[in-house]
């Protein structure tokens, strides 16, 4: 019983942080330099990762890069690429992402 109850305590502390992060996010991104809005972004999406069965440390796009010879993969990398060209103008997203990714690692 004790486990469960520690589990639902954790549950609240990252709802309660997950909410003041998606409060923080836009505010960051339109005010000063918007790094801090940036980070929050990344953070979710290495927080999808996680949840979708990847590594903490890597993003989803990375991912994505990574395992494109798998089918699904190869699909949503077009599907992310595409997002990324429309709405920021940015090319290859998935392949810097995953080069980001080693560098930051050092491999």
């Amino acid at each position: 019983m004790k486990r469960l109850a520690a589990w639902v305590l954790i549950w609240f502390g990252c709802l309660a942080v997950a909410v003041w992060a998606l409060i923080a996010l836009p505010v960051s991104a339109v005010s000063g330099t918007g790094r801090k809005g940036w980070r929050l972004a990344v953070a979710y999406d290495q927080l999808g990762n996680v949840a979708a069965g990847g590594d903490e440390d890597e993003t989803f796009s990375a991912r994505c890069w990574r395992r494109r010879d798998e089918r699904r993969y190869g699909v949503l990398v077009a599907v992310i690429d595409w997002g990324f060209l429309w709405f920021a103008g940015e090319h290859s997203h998935c392949r810097m992402a995953y080069e980001k990714e080693v560098a930051k690692r050092g491999m």
